[in-house]
């Protein structure tokens, strides 16, 4: 499906610039990326950009650190913002599925990839933040509809979750993806939350 695969491309493309312009790179920064994809649309922005994920946080210090949760299961989120506010010198940017209110969105993202880690809600993402020592600084919640079929695309449980988005539209229980045709296409929504924080003690000096 070659369609779908451009569509796919190009809405990775779109995501990661929107988490780049929400993080507000500087030509001086030094930026560490923890599982975000974002190393690429940096790299003409900052100084020096180093990949990593979870088990492997570099010794800092960054000035710019972006970081994506929800692809570590085994780590506690908060002990992993600590990790990361230790080696910040500047500001830590995390990029998030978030949770809706309308069912639980959550449960369709771990039939598609049962490694995923609960989906939380933009309050709890805030809360981790806070656990860990650190303070929002700004929040950007917004949501992204997109097609099923780039997204089930080698999925082995792909024909339970559009079952589920087909029977929501027919007046059956709530998924959370708010699912709908566009021409004879399903479509679903996903709700993104980006949290730009610092270590509390930066306020203080």
């Amino acid at each position: 499906m070659p369609q779908a695969s451009a569509h796919a491309l190009s809405e990775a493309a779109c995501h990661l610039r929107r988490l780049v312009d929400f993080a507000e790179p500087r030509l001086d920064d030094t930026c560490l990326d923890l599982d975000c994809g974002t190393s690429d649309v940096l790299n003409p922005w900052v100084r020096h950009v180093t990949s990593a994920d979870a088990a492997s946080v570099p010794e800092g210090p960054f000035t710019l650190i972006t970081a994506c949760l929800t692809p570590t299961p085994d780590t506690d989120p908060v002990a992993l913002i600590q990790r990361l506010f230790g080696v910040c010198a500047g500001r830590l940017v995390i990029s998030d599925l978030v949770r809706t209110r309308g069912g639980d969105s959550g449960r369709l993202e771990r039939l598609r990839d049962p490694a995923r880690t609960a989906t939380r809600t933009f309050r709890e993402l805030m809360d981790l933040v806070r656990e860990a020592g650190g303070e929002t600084r700004r929040l950007e919640v917004f949501t992204i509809e997109r097609p099923i079929d780039p997204w089930l695309a080698d999925v082995d449980d792909g024909d339970r979750i559009r079952n589920e988005l087909t029977a929501e539209l027919d007046g059956g229980p709530k998924t959370g993806a708010r699912p709908r045709l566009i021409g004879r296409e399903l479509w679903f929504t996903q709700s993104w939350a980006y949290v730009a924080a610092e270590p509390a003690r930066a306020s203080r000096t």
